[in-house]
Protein backbone atom coordinates (compact mmCIF):
# COMPACT_ATOMS: atom_id res chain seq x y z
CA UNK A 1 0.00 0.00 0.00
CA UNK A 2 1.20 3.46 -0.90
CA UNK A 3 0.23 4.83 2.54
CA UNK A 4 2.97 2.69 4.11
CA UNK A 5 5.52 4.97 2.43
CA UNK A 6 3.75 8.23 3.23
CA UNK A 7 6.46 9.20 5.71
CA UNK A 8 9.15 9.20 3.04
CA UNK A 9 8.19 12.75 2.00
CA UNK A 10 8.77 14.03 5.55
CA UNK A 11 11.92 15.56 7.00
CA UNK A 12 11.53 15.56 10.78
CA UNK A 13 13.62 16.80 13.66
CA UNK A 14 14.16 14.50 16.63
CA UNK A 15 15.03 15.24 20.25
CA UNK A 16 17.99 14.13 22.32
CA UNK A 17 21.56 13.05 21.68
CA UNK A 18 20.75 9.35 21.76
CA UNK A 19 17.90 7.24 20.47
CA UNK A 20 15.24 7.21 23.19
CA UNK A 21 11.80 5.66 23.64
CA UNK A 22 9.88 8.76 22.47
CA UNK A 23 11.96 9.07 19.30
CA UNK A 24 11.53 5.37 18.55
CA UNK A 25 7.76 5.78 18.73
CA UNK A 26 7.82 8.70 16.28
CA UNK A 27 10.19 6.92 13.89
CA UNK A 28 8.19 3.68 13.97
CA UNK A 29 5.00 5.56 13.11
CA UNK A 30 6.28 7.96 10.44
CA UNK A 31 9.22 6.02 8.93
CA UNK A 32 10.61 9.32 7.55
CA UNK A 33 12.68 9.68 4.42
CA UNK A 34 14.73 12.49 5.96
CA UNK A 35 15.87 13.46 9.45
CA UNK A 36 17.26 16.91 10.27
CA UNK A 37 19.75 17.26 13.11
CA UNK A 38 20.13 20.37 15.28
CA UNK A 39 22.53 21.38 18.04
CA UNK A 40 20.18 19.65 20.48
CA UNK A 41 21.28 16.36 18.86
CA UNK A 42 25.01 17.06 18.87
CA UNK A 43 27.71 16.49 21.48
CA UNK A 44 30.79 14.89 19.87
CA UNK A 45 31.51 13.47 16.41
CA UNK A 46 31.45 9.94 17.82
CA UNK A 47 28.08 10.57 19.49
CA UNK A 48 26.56 11.97 16.26
CA UNK A 49 27.74 8.96 14.28
CA UNK A 50 26.27 6.60 16.88
CA UNK A 51 22.93 8.45 16.82
CA UNK A 52 22.81 8.24 13.00
CA UNK A 53 23.70 4.55 13.05
CA UNK A 54 21.24 3.73 15.84
CA UNK A 55 18.37 5.49 14.05
CA UNK A 56 19.23 3.70 10.79
CA UNK A 57 19.44 0.31 12.53
CA UNK A 58 16.11 0.89 14.25
CA UNK A 59 14.38 1.84 10.98
CA UNK A 60 16.13 -0.96 9.08
CA UNK A 61 16.99 1.52 6.33
CA UNK A 62 19.13 4.64 6.24
CA UNK A 63 17.08 7.85 5.94
CA UNK A 64 18.82 10.90 4.51
CA UNK A 65 20.29 12.81 7.45
CA UNK A 66 20.34 16.56 6.89
CA UNK A 67 21.77 19.54 8.73
CA UNK A 68 22.12 23.34 8.40
CA UNK A 69 25.90 23.61 8.20
CA UNK A 70 26.19 26.96 6.43
CA UNK A 71 29.22 28.32 8.28
CA UNK A 72 29.58 31.24 10.69
CA UNK A 73 26.64 31.66 13.04
CA UNK A 74 24.78 28.68 11.55
CA UNK A 75 26.87 25.63 12.40
CA UNK A 76 24.96 22.75 13.99
CA UNK A 77 28.14 20.67 14.32
CA UNK A 78 30.66 22.75 16.26
CA UNK A 79 32.54 21.17 19.16
CA UNK A 80 35.04 18.68 17.80
CA UNK A 81 34.41 19.71 14.17
CA UNK A 82 36.30 22.23 12.03
CA UNK A 83 34.37 25.52 11.77
CA UNK A 84 33.78 27.26 8.44
CA UNK A 85 33.50 31.06 8.76
CA UNK A 86 30.38 32.83 7.49
CA UNK A 87 29.49 33.16 3.81
CA UNK A 88 30.37 36.86 3.87
CA UNK A 89 33.77 36.08 5.42
CA UNK A 90 34.35 33.52 2.67
CA UNK A 91 33.56 36.11 -0.01
CA UNK A 92 35.85 38.66 1.68
CA UNK A 93 38.85 36.37 1.04
CA UNK A 94 38.30 36.72 -2.71
CA UNK A 95 39.65 33.16 -2.99
CA UNK A 96 37.14 30.80 -4.60
CA UNK A 97 39.51 27.82 -4.62
CA UNK A 98 40.16 28.20 -0.90
CA UNK A 99 36.42 28.20 -0.22
CA UNK A 100 35.89 25.13 -2.39
CA UNK A 101 38.65 23.36 -0.44
CA UNK A 102 37.14 24.42 2.89
CA UNK A 103 33.61 23.30 2.00
CA UNK A 104 34.98 19.98 0.78
CA UNK A 105 36.75 19.53 4.14
CA UNK A 106 33.56 20.41 6.03
CA UNK A 107 31.51 18.08 3.81
CA UNK A 108 33.86 15.15 4.40
CA UNK A 109 33.35 15.67 8.13
CA UNK A 110 29.57 15.59 7.66
CA UNK A 111 29.94 12.46 5.57
CA UNK A 112 32.10 10.76 8.19
CA UNK A 113 29.34 10.97 10.81
CA UNK A 114 26.65 9.88 8.36
CA UNK A 115 25.17 13.18 7.15
CA UNK A 116 24.55 13.28 3.40
CA UNK A 117 22.50 16.46 2.97
CA UNK A 118 23.62 19.99 3.84
CA UNK A 119 20.78 22.53 3.71
CA UNK A 120 23.09 25.17 2.25
CA UNK A 121 24.33 27.37 0.65
CA UNK A 122 22.39 30.54 1.38
CA UNK A 123 22.11 32.37 -1.95
CA UNK A 124 20.04 35.34 -0.78
CA UNK A 125 21.40 38.64 -2.10
CA UNK A 126 21.64 40.77 1.06
CA UNK A 127 20.48 44.09 -0.36
CA UNK A 128 19.00 45.49 2.88
CA UNK A 129 21.55 45.99 5.69
CA UNK A 130 18.68 45.92 8.19
CA UNK A 131 17.50 42.52 7.03
CA UNK A 132 16.80 40.62 10.30
CA UNK A 133 17.52 37.07 9.14
CA UNK A 134 20.29 36.94 6.50
CA UNK A 135 23.23 39.34 7.07
CA UNK A 136 26.58 37.52 7.03
CA UNK A 137 24.81 34.32 6.03
CA UNK A 138 24.83 35.90 2.55
CA UNK A 139 27.98 36.19 0.45
CA UNK A 140 27.19 39.70 -0.74
CA UNK A 141 24.69 42.33 -1.87
CA UNK A 142 25.99 41.65 -5.40
CA UNK A 143 24.27 38.71 -7.12
CA UNK A 144 27.37 37.92 -9.17
CA UNK A 145 29.52 37.55 -6.06
CA UNK A 146 26.84 35.31 -4.54
CA UNK A 147 26.92 33.11 -7.64
CA UNK A 148 30.73 32.92 -7.65
CA UNK A 149 31.13 31.80 -4.06
CA UNK A 150 28.01 29.67 -3.88
CA UNK A 151 29.44 27.82 -6.91
CA UNK A 152 32.55 27.05 -4.86
CA UNK A 153 30.34 25.80 -2.04
CA UNK A 154 28.43 23.53 -4.42
CA UNK A 155 31.62 22.18 -6.00
CA UNK A 156 33.21 21.45 -2.63
CA UNK A 157 30.10 19.65 -1.44
CA UNK A 158 29.66 17.64 -4.63
CA UNK A 159 33.22 16.33 -4.58
CA UNK A 160 32.47 14.88 -1.12
CA UNK A 161 29.10 13.50 -2.32
CA UNK A 162 27.08 15.68 0.04
CA UNK A 163 23.75 16.97 -1.29
CA UNK A 164 23.11 20.73 -1.33
CA UNK A 165 20.09 23.03 -1.14
CA UNK A 166 19.75 26.59 -2.45
CA UNK A 167 17.89 28.82 -0.01
CA UNK A 168 15.74 30.86 0.57
CA UNK A 169 13.74 30.96 -2.67
CA UNK A 170 12.82 33.43 -4.14
CA UNK A 171 15.08 35.53 -1.88
CA UNK A 172 15.02 36.97 1.64
CA UNK A 173 17.75 39.57 1.11
CA UNK A 174 15.43 42.57 1.17
CA UNK A 175 12.89 41.54 3.83
CA UNK A 176 12.30 43.49 7.03
CA UNK A 177 10.51 40.69 8.91
CA UNK A 178 12.00 37.37 10.05
CA UNK A 179 9.87 34.47 8.69
CA UNK A 180 10.61 32.51 11.87
CA UNK A 181 8.17 34.91 13.54
CA UNK A 182 5.87 36.32 10.85
CA UNK A 183 5.32 36.51 7.10
CA UNK A 184 7.63 38.95 5.26
CA UNK A 185 6.26 40.82 2.24
CA UNK A 186 8.43 41.63 -0.79
CA UNK A 187 6.91 44.42 -2.91
CA UNK A 188 8.68 43.58 -6.17
CA UNK A 189 7.50 42.73 -9.66
CA UNK A 190 8.78 39.58 -11.35
CA UNK A 191 11.14 41.58 -13.61
CA UNK A 192 12.79 43.10 -10.53
CA UNK A 193 13.27 39.69 -8.89
CA UNK A 194 14.58 38.29 -12.17
CA UNK A 195 17.23 41.02 -12.38
CA UNK A 196 18.54 40.40 -8.86
CA UNK A 197 17.16 37.89 -6.32
CA UNK A 198 16.49 35.12 -8.84
CA UNK A 199 19.93 35.29 -10.51
CA UNK A 200 21.60 32.74 -8.17
CA UNK A 201 18.62 30.37 -8.36
CA UNK A 202 18.69 30.52 -12.15
CA UNK A 203 22.45 30.10 -12.56
CA UNK A 204 23.32 27.56 -9.87
CA UNK A 205 22.69 23.84 -10.03
CA UNK A 206 22.08 22.18 -6.65
CA UNK A 207 20.35 18.99 -5.55
CA UNK A 208 17.51 20.88 -3.91
CA UNK A 209 15.87 24.25 -3.47
CA UNK A 210 14.07 25.60 -0.40
CA UNK A 211 11.10 27.97 -0.86
CA UNK A 212 10.73 30.49 1.94
CA UNK A 213 7.75 31.79 3.86
CA UNK A 214 7.46 35.13 2.08
CA UNK A 215 4.62 36.81 0.17
CA UNK A 216 4.98 38.53 -3.22
CA UNK A 217 1.79 40.61 -3.67
CA UNK A 218 2.87 42.10 -7.03
CA UNK A 219 3.37 38.60 -8.47
CA UNK A 220 1.02 36.25 -6.67
CA UNK A 221 -2.75 36.17 -7.03
CA UNK A 222 -3.28 33.31 -4.55
CA UNK A 223 -2.48 35.33 -1.40
CA UNK A 224 -0.33 32.48 -0.01
CA UNK A 225 3.21 32.37 1.37
CA UNK A 226 5.62 31.46 -1.45
CA UNK A 227 6.35 28.19 0.36
CA UNK A 228 2.71 27.14 -0.12
CA UNK A 229 2.18 28.69 -3.55
CA UNK A 230 1.86 26.86 -6.88
CA UNK A 231 2.43 30.19 -8.59
CA UNK A 232 5.88 30.52 -7.02
CA UNK A 233 7.05 26.89 -6.79
CA UNK A 234 5.44 25.51 -9.94
CA UNK A 235 5.30 28.73 -11.91
CA UNK A 236 8.66 30.36 -11.14
CA UNK A 237 10.98 27.65 -9.75
CA UNK A 238 9.94 24.79 -12.02
CA UNK A 239 8.61 26.49 -15.17
CA UNK A 240 10.44 29.83 -15.43
CA UNK A 241 13.81 28.76 -13.98
CA UNK A 242 13.59 25.10 -14.97
CA UNK A 243 14.72 23.76 -11.59
CA UNK A 244 14.87 19.94 -11.73
CA UNK A 245 15.96 18.96 -8.22
CA UNK A 246 14.05 18.32 -5.00
CA UNK A 247 11.89 21.10 -3.59
CA UNK A 248 12.34 21.03 0.21
CA UNK A 249 9.95 23.16 2.25
CA UNK A 250 11.22 25.43 4.98
CA UNK A 251 10.08 24.38 8.45
CA UNK A 252 6.28 24.25 8.33
CA UNK A 253 6.02 25.25 11.99
CA UNK A 254 7.57 28.69 11.46
CA UNK A 255 5.68 31.90 12.21
CA UNK A 256 5.47 32.80 8.52
CA UNK A 257 2.81 30.10 7.99
CA UNK A 258 1.27 30.11 11.47
CA UNK A 259 -2.11 31.45 10.36
CA UNK A 260 -2.81 28.10 8.67
CA UNK A 261 -3.69 24.88 10.49
CA UNK A 262 -1.04 22.14 10.39
CA UNK A 263 -3.32 20.17 8.06
CA UNK A 264 -3.69 23.12 5.67
CA UNK A 265 0.08 23.69 5.65
CA UNK A 266 0.67 20.06 4.65
CA UNK A 267 -2.03 20.07 1.98
CA UNK A 268 -1.01 23.41 0.47
CA UNK A 269 2.74 22.68 0.64
CA UNK A 270 2.45 19.33 -1.13
CA UNK A 271 -0.07 20.63 -3.66
CA UNK A 272 2.20 23.62 -4.43
CA UNK A 273 5.04 21.30 -5.43
CA UNK A 274 7.15 20.69 -2.32
CA UNK A 275 8.64 17.20 -2.57
CA UNK A 276 9.87 17.13 1.03
CA UNK A 277 7.73 18.42 3.91
CA UNK A 278 9.84 19.69 6.79
CA UNK A 279 8.65 19.69 10.41
CA UNK A 280 11.62 20.35 12.67
CA UNK A 281 10.03 20.28 16.12
CA UNK A 282 7.05 19.15 18.22
CA UNK A 283 6.51 15.39 17.87
CA UNK A 284 2.73 15.68 18.40
CA UNK A 285 2.43 17.98 15.39
CA UNK A 286 4.74 15.75 13.33
CA UNK A 287 2.41 12.83 13.97
CA UNK A 288 -0.68 14.90 13.29
CA UNK A 289 0.77 16.08 9.95
CA UNK A 290 1.81 12.58 8.96
CA UNK A 291 -1.59 11.04 9.74
CA UNK A 292 -3.34 13.76 7.76
CA UNK A 293 -1.02 13.26 4.77
CA UNK A 294 -1.66 9.52 4.86
CA UNK A 295 -5.40 10.19 4.73
CA UNK A 296 -4.88 12.58 1.80
CA UNK A 297 -3.17 9.83 -0.20
CA UNK A 298 -5.94 7.39 0.60
CA UNK A 299 -8.83 9.70 -0.23
CA UNK A 300 -7.61 12.03 -3.00
CA UNK A 301 -6.76 10.38 -6.33
CA UNK A 302 -4.91 13.44 -7.66
CA UNK A 303 -2.75 13.65 -4.52
CA UNK A 304 -2.17 9.90 -4.69
CA UNK A 305 -0.89 10.08 -8.26
CA UNK A 306 1.29 13.04 -7.43
CA UNK A 307 2.66 11.19 -4.40
CA UNK A 308 3.61 8.19 -6.57
CA UNK A 309 5.85 10.42 -8.71
CA UNK A 310 7.39 12.23 -5.73
CA UNK A 311 8.00 8.93 -3.93
CA UNK A 312 9.87 7.55 -6.96
CA UNK A 313 12.16 10.56 -6.93
CA UNK A 314 12.75 10.39 -3.17
CA UNK A 315 13.38 6.63 -3.12
CA UNK A 316 16.05 7.04 -5.78
CA UNK A 317 17.83 9.53 -3.49
CA UNK A 318 17.47 7.33 -0.40
CA UNK A 319 18.66 4.22 -2.24
CA UNK A 320 21.63 6.12 -3.65
CA UNK A 321 22.98 6.64 -0.12
CA UNK A 322 22.06 3.29 1.49
CA UNK A 323 25.53 1.74 1.32
CA UNK A 324 27.66 4.85 1.13
CA UNK A 325 31.38 4.58 1.85
CA UNK A 326 32.23 6.86 4.76
CA UNK A 327 35.46 8.84 5.18
CA UNK A 328 37.55 8.06 8.24
CA UNK A 329 36.53 9.75 11.49
CA UNK A 330 40.20 10.76 11.77
CA UNK A 331 39.51 13.45 9.17
CA UNK A 332 37.22 15.34 11.52
CA UNK A 333 38.86 18.52 12.80
CA UNK A 334 42.25 17.27 11.61
CA UNK A 335 45.17 19.68 11.41
CA UNK A 336 44.76 20.14 7.66
CA UNK A 337 41.07 21.06 7.99
CA UNK A 338 41.73 23.43 10.90
CA UNK A 339 44.43 25.18 8.90
CA UNK A 340 42.12 25.71 5.92
CA UNK A 341 39.46 27.32 8.14
CA UNK A 342 42.11 29.41 9.93
CA UNK A 343 43.36 30.68 6.55
CA UNK A 344 39.85 31.84 5.64
CA UNK A 345 39.51 33.66 8.96
CA UNK A 346 42.85 35.39 8.39
CA UNK A 347 42.33 36.27 4.73
CA UNK A 348 38.86 37.67 5.41
CA UNK A 349 39.84 40.34 7.97
CA UNK A 350 39.05 43.61 6.20
CA UNK A 351 40.06 47.21 6.72
CA UNK A 352 36.73 48.95 6.03
CA UNK A 353 37.63 52.55 6.93
CA UNK A 354 41.15 53.91 7.35
CA UNK A 355 41.65 57.57 8.14
CA UNK A 356 44.30 57.38 10.86
CA UNK A 357 44.51 53.63 11.36
CA UNK A 358 47.98 52.40 12.30
CA UNK A 359 48.66 48.70 12.58
CA UNK A 360 50.06 47.02 14.57
CA UNK A 361 48.58 48.90 17.52
CA UNK A 362 51.05 50.98 19.55
CA UNK A 363 48.93 52.51 22.27
CA UNK A 364 45.61 51.67 23.88
CA UNK A 365 43.74 53.14 26.87
CA UNK A 366 40.59 51.01 27.10
CA UNK A 367 38.66 48.24 25.39
CA UNK A 368 34.89 48.64 25.01
CA UNK A 369 32.60 45.85 23.88
CA UNK A 370 29.01 44.95 23.28
CA UNK A 371 27.99 41.60 24.70
CA UNK A 372 26.21 39.21 22.45
CA UNK A 373 25.51 38.44 19.81
CA UNK A 374 21.79 39.18 20.15
CA UNK A 375 19.55 36.13 19.96
CA UNK A 376 18.69 34.78 16.53
CA UNK A 377 16.47 31.75 15.87
CA UNK A 378 18.92 30.37 13.32
CA UNK A 379 22.10 30.97 15.33
CA UNK A 380 23.59 28.64 17.89
CA UNK A 381 25.81 31.25 19.50
CA UNK A 382 25.73 31.22 23.30
CA UNK A 383 23.84 33.73 25.36
CA UNK A 384 25.31 37.16 26.06
CA UNK A 385 28.93 37.04 27.08
CA UNK A 386 32.13 39.05 26.74
CA UNK A 387 34.02 37.94 23.59
CA UNK A 388 37.32 36.24 24.44
CA UNK A 389 39.20 38.69 22.19
CA UNK A 390 38.29 41.50 24.61
CA UNK A 391 40.03 39.78 27.53
CA UNK A 392 42.99 38.87 25.35
CA UNK A 393 43.51 42.43 24.06
CA UNK A 394 43.04 43.99 27.48
CA UNK A 395 45.66 41.64 28.93
CA UNK A 396 48.10 42.17 26.04
CA UNK A 397 48.01 45.96 26.41
CA UNK A 398 47.57 46.06 30.20
CA UNK A 399 44.30 48.04 30.07
CA UNK A 400 40.78 47.71 31.46
CA UNK A 401 37.74 46.67 29.51
CA UNK A 402 34.10 47.62 29.86
CA UNK A 403 30.89 46.35 28.26
CA UNK A 404 28.01 48.48 27.10
CA UNK A 405 24.53 48.13 25.65
CA UNK A 406 21.72 50.36 24.47
CA UNK A 407 20.52 50.59 28.09
CA UNK A 408 24.00 50.95 29.58
CA UNK A 409 25.96 53.56 27.61
CA UNK A 410 29.19 55.04 28.99
CA UNK A 411 29.69 58.78 29.05
CA UNK A 412 31.34 59.58 25.72
CA UNK A 413 32.73 62.84 27.13
CA UNK A 414 34.63 60.92 29.83
CA UNK A 415 36.43 59.02 27.06
CA UNK A 416 37.50 62.15 25.18
CA UNK A 417 41.02 61.86 23.73
CA UNK A 418 41.41 58.19 24.70
CA UNK A 419 42.71 55.46 22.41
CA UNK A 420 39.87 52.94 22.25
CA UNK A 421 39.15 49.60 20.61
CA UNK A 422 35.42 49.05 20.29
CA UNK A 423 33.99 45.58 19.53
CA UNK A 424 30.42 45.57 18.21
CA UNK A 425 27.62 43.22 17.17
CA UNK A 426 25.18 44.96 14.82
CA UNK A 427 25.17 48.27 16.68
CA UNK A 428 24.04 49.97 13.43
CA UNK A 429 20.55 48.53 13.96
CA UNK A 430 20.08 50.81 16.98
CA UNK A 431 19.78 54.59 16.67
CA UNK A 432 21.00 55.05 20.24
CA UNK A 433 24.09 52.87 19.74
CA UNK A 434 24.89 54.42 16.36
CA UNK A 435 24.65 57.92 17.81
CA UNK A 436 26.87 56.97 20.76
CA UNK A 437 29.49 55.38 18.50
CA UNK A 438 29.61 58.42 16.19
CA UNK A 439 30.00 60.73 19.17
CA UNK A 440 32.78 58.52 20.51
CA UNK A 441 34.46 58.56 17.11
CA UNK A 442 34.42 62.39 17.09
CA UNK A 443 35.87 62.69 20.59
CA UNK A 444 38.51 59.94 20.71
CA UNK A 445 41.03 57.89 18.81
CA UNK A 446 38.64 55.05 18.03
CA UNK A 447 39.12 51.76 16.20
CA UNK A 448 35.89 49.81 15.72
CA UNK A 449 35.90 46.06 15.05
CA UNK A 450 32.62 44.72 13.65
CA UNK A 451 32.27 41.16 14.96
CA UNK A 452 29.16 40.38 12.95
CA UNK A 453 27.66 42.38 10.10
CA UNK A 454 30.25 44.74 8.62
CA UNK A 455 27.79 47.66 8.48
CA UNK A 456 28.93 48.75 11.96
CA UNK A 457 32.31 49.46 10.40
CA UNK A 458 30.73 52.12 8.17
CA UNK A 459 29.77 54.25 11.18
CA UNK A 460 33.30 55.46 12.01
CA UNK A 461 36.54 56.71 10.48
CA UNK A 462 38.72 53.70 11.36
CA UNK A 463 37.37 50.18 11.35
CA UNK A 464 37.89 46.49 10.68
CA UNK A 465 35.40 43.71 9.88
CA UNK A 466 35.65 40.03 10.80
CA UNK A 467 32.17 38.91 9.56
CA UNK A 468 31.76 36.70 12.61
CA UNK A 469 33.16 35.82 16.02
CA UNK A 470 34.31 32.21 15.73
CA UNK A 471 37.44 31.55 17.81
CA UNK A 472 39.57 31.46 14.65
CA UNK A 473 38.25 34.89 13.65
CA UNK A 474 38.93 36.37 17.09
CA UNK A 475 42.47 34.92 16.98
CA UNK A 476 42.98 36.42 13.52
CA UNK A 477 42.01 39.92 14.61
CA UNK A 478 44.37 39.64 17.59
CA UNK A 479 47.20 38.76 15.20
CA UNK A 480 46.33 41.89 13.19
CA UNK A 481 46.52 44.06 16.32
CA UNK A 482 49.90 42.63 17.32
CA UNK A 483 51.43 42.80 13.84
CA UNK A 484 51.63 39.07 13.26
CA UNK A 485 49.57 39.44 10.09
CA UNK A 486 48.18 42.15 7.82
CA UNK A 487 44.47 42.44 7.00
CA UNK A 488 43.96 41.64 3.31
CA UNK A 489 40.21 41.03 3.03
CA UNK A 490 37.94 42.96 0.68
CA UNK A 491 34.49 44.18 1.71
CA UNK A 492 32.17 42.08 -0.50
CA UNK A 493 29.48 44.75 -0.58
CA UNK A 494 28.51 47.43 -3.04
CA UNK A 495 26.67 49.39 -0.37
CA UNK A 496 29.24 51.54 1.45
CA UNK A 497 26.98 53.47 3.81
CA UNK A 498 24.10 52.73 6.16
CA UNK A 499 21.26 55.21 6.30
CA UNK A 500 19.40 54.96 9.59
Amino acid sequence: MLEADAGKVFMIGIYGKELNKETKEILAEIKPGFIILFSRNVDTPEQVKKLVDDVSDFLDYRPIFAVDQEGGSVLRLKDGFSALPSAMACAATGDRELIKEAVNAMSLELKAVGIDFNLAPVVDVNTDPFNPVIGTRSYSDDANVVVEFASSFLEGSKSARVMTCLKHFPGLGSVSVDPHYDLPVVEKFYEELYRLELIPFGKLNADALMPSHVFLPRIQKDGLPASLSKEVIGGIARNELGFKGLIVSDDLLMGGVSKFSVEDRIRLAFDAGNDVLVICHEPDLQLRAFKYFKEMIKEDRIIKNKFKKVLERIMLVIQDFQHEARPSMDLINCQEHRQIMKTIAEKSITVVRQEKLELPLRTLDIVLTMVGPPFSPVSDNPENKIPSIVLKVAKQFGVNYSWFSEDNLPNAESLRGKSIILFTYDAYRSNALSKFIKELDNNSNLLLVALRNPYDALLVRNSLATYGSLDIQQNAIFDVFTGKMKPTGTLPLKKREVVL
